[in-house]
């Protein structure tokens, strides 16, 4: 028997996957090779992302992809 997951877009778990993704992606097009690891921690409106890479980052560029991405959540209110 298999399983099947289906959760919302806007989830935070699934926002979390976009942005380490589109991190990843920049640290691949500053650098052919890059080790990078990257956690994304979101709850409570607040979004903390932590980066270990040997890429040189832009900061303002994950800033900006964070808040592209994270833009997405929609409070509870």
């Amino acid at each position: 028997m298999s399983m099947i997951e289906k959760v919302n877009p806007s989830h935070p778990d699934k926002v979390a996957d976009r942005i380490a993704g589109a991190i990843v992606d920049l640290a691949y097009a500053s650098e052919e090779n890059p080790k990078i690891a990257v956690e994304v921690l979101i709850g409570h409106d607040v979004c903390h992302v932590i980066i270990e890479t040997t890429a040189d980052l832009n900061e303002l560029e994950v800033q900006e992809a964070v808040h592209r991405i994270a833009g997405l959540i929609v409070p509870d209110l």
